[in-house]
């Protein structure tokens, strides 16, 4: 749900302006309206400082820790800049060791030798040419007007001397080579010498990662904290020949009895009042722990409007049973809550726990779909004597209904949601023609479940009511207060609009079948072939073993993105759409000061 909000105005003294901005970053409460997007030179730096910390955290993040820890007196913004620096020299050591491997490479086919014995030769008279060519092109002839040695042959390339008197001139059609005073030799040498400078800046890296993380977060904390109130500061409108300041922002409703304490006990000349929708108040998400879970997914899209209603609490139940429906194993589930669990148990980020308690839902999930269509590790329990008969879904075809079915439950769902918000925002009669849409449609659902072979003779006769009923308050309340016939042409295309979204709707909930069978159907490939590699002399229980493991685990990796991924796509378009959502909302974002 979204909490209320208020808006309170103070009136402050110039003089007093910065100590209650202090005291109010403080209490950590009030979510500051903007009056400018002015940016101070201070605040640009701080911004600048705040990247380049950001960036060393997000490159120190990468290394692995020691296990020696280096210690060092250094501030953190010297530290800093020590780490830039042996990051920099470390890039054009990097840059160096390419070129000089690629030296390498070339001169490598010619092996080590004395380049002055080569001089010497040369200074006796007897010239000496290097080459080399496509081995197809190497022509044995050549040897007739000089000396040959090949030296060596690489990827189809030969490589080779000729020798021969200075004062006769040798004609071989191949490309020259010269080495450009390069020596291998040399060359080696300094690779040897950068990459032992690379791994010695490794090992900085190494030692230090401990120690500058934390000095670099706590910076920026300091630096946030800072930025924060110099952004604030610039927020207050100036009165009265600039001995005002007029500062306004929102506070939910529930914490408001710890403002207006701060007030009396500062004794504050303010003025408040009840959000309006037109001032586009802030958001603040207050749900119950089951829906807080998904409230990560659901910002993933945007936020309500204040006048919404936010759509978590409704959707969670629906995304949990789409992954549950796409990853339907009662093994898989039990491998997604032992994972979960374990990590959760290693990682400290308060987010990352509640994630993780985000997928052990997503495992029970899928332990409740593996019961439901019988399938454990890609197995069908539906083979076996007795389990078999309590299978609820038997075939492919119930599948494919149920997915159908969820999707109509849904997409209902969120018609019910949008009557209930056009009454709650503009009244009664504007939910008239919201009303009369989820009727027809629940009426048309009802006569399609015929066609998939559901028995509806019981309540067929009367499907003409609620059809003929909806079709009505379509025609005539989709515009409340204006002209009959403007009523009846809108609602004409309103309901082609209906009727073809409403199928397009549903044909997208078929991915849930697709996915679930196709996870089903790979679980069987995988089981079929560790079968036959554990008919394999000697090696085949271990091979069996290895297979599986990593069959299953890729399987259960591509359905859980897909798990992911389609629910997503489902919340978003056909589910947020029917119900009309609008947004975006603005998060609500108190001005305090950045915990550590």
């Amino acid at each position: 749900m979204i909490e209320k909000m208020k808006k309170y105005t103070f009136v402050l003294y110039h003089l007093e302006y910065q100590d209650f901005l202090r005291k109010l970053q403080d209490l950590g409460m009030v979510h500051i309206i903007r009056s400018t997007d002015e940016k101070s030179q201070a605040l640009i730096q701080n911004q600048e400082l705040l990247s380049e910390y950001s960036d060393a955290l997000k490159f120190l993040s990468k290394i692995e820790p020691a296990e020696y820890k280096s210690n060092t007196n250094l501030p953190a913004k010297a530290l800093l800049q020590q780490i830039n620096k042996a990051r920099e020299e470390k890039d054009n050591l990097l840059r160096k060791r390419d070129t000089l491997r690629k030296q390498i490479r070339d001169l490598a086919p010619w092996g080590h030798f004395d380049y002055d014995l080569v001089s010497k030769i040369r200074e006796g008279g007897i010239a000496v040419e290097f080459y080399y060519c496509p081995k197809n092109l190497f022509q044995e002839d050549w040897k007739d007007n000089a000396t040959l040695e090949i030296i060596g042959e690489r990827s189809g390339i030969v490589y080779f001397v000729a020798m021969s008197p200075s004062n006769e001139s040798i004609e071989i059609e191949a490309d020259r080579f010269s080495f450009n005073d390069l020596d291998l030799a040399s060359l080696e040498s300094k690779l040897a010498e950068v990459m032992q400078r690379i791994s010695a800046i490794d090992e900085y890296f190494r030692g230090i990662q401990e120690i500058a993380t934390e000095k670099f977060q706590h910076e920026v904390s300091r630096l946030t904290t800072e930025y924060d109130y110099e952004e604030a500061s610039l927020q207050g409108i100036s009165e009265a020949e600039d001995h005002l300041r007029i500062l306004s922002g929102w506070i939910p409703v529930s914490k408001e009895d710890k403002l207006k304490k701060f007030i009396k006990d500062e004794g504050l000349v303010f003025f408040e009042s009840p959000a309006k929708v037109e001032d586009n108040p802030p958001i603040n998400l207050k749900n119950g722990w089951f829906a807080r879970l998904f409230e990560p997914i659901s910002k993933m899209y945007m936020l309500p409007k204040y006048n919404e209603f936010d759509l978590t609490p409704f959707m969670a139940p629906f995304f949990m049973l789409f992954f549950g429906f796409c990853n339907a194993d009662i093994a898989y589930g039990l491998v997604l809550i032992l994972v979960a669990i374990l990590l959760r148990r290693k990682v400290k980020n308060e987010t990352m726990k509640n994630i993780m308690n985000l997928v052990v839902l997503f495992g029970i999930s899928s332990i409740i779909m593996g019961f439901v269509v019988g399938t454990i590790l890609g197995y069908d329990l539906k083979e076996i004597p007795h389990i078999g008969e309590k299978i609820l879904i038997k075939n492919n075809d119930q599948i494919f209904n149920f997915a159908l079915l969820l999707g109509v439950i849904q997409i209902l769902f969120g018609i019910g949601i949008a009557t209930v918000k056009k009454i709650h925002q503009s009244g009664f009669v504007y939910g008239i023609c919201e009303f009369g849409t989820f009727i027809f449609i629940a009426a048309l659902s009802v006569l399609g479940a015929q066609q998939l072979g559901a028995d509806i003779s019981s309540v067929q006769p009367y499907l003409k009511y609620p059809i003929w009923i909806g079709l009505g308050l379509i025609l005539f309340f989709n515009q409340p207060g204006k002209n009959p016939l403007v009523n009846i042409g809108g609602g004409l295309w309103r309901l082609y609009n209906i009727v073809t979204g409403f199928f397009g709707d549903i044909l997208s909930y078929i991915r849930l079948f697709a996915l679930g069978v196709s996870s089903a159907i790979l679980g069987f490939v995988v089981n079929s072939i560790g079968a036959q590699l554990a008919e394999t002399p000697i090696v085949g229980i271990p091979l069996f073993i290895i297979f599986m493991i990593f069959g299953h685990a890729l399987n259960l990796a591509l359905g859980g993105l897909s798990g992911f991924v389609h629910p997503l796509r489902l919340t978003f378009v056909e589910f947020f759409k029917n119900a009309e959502f609008e947004g975006p909302g603005m998060e609500y974002k108190p001005f305090s000061k950045t915990v550590r």
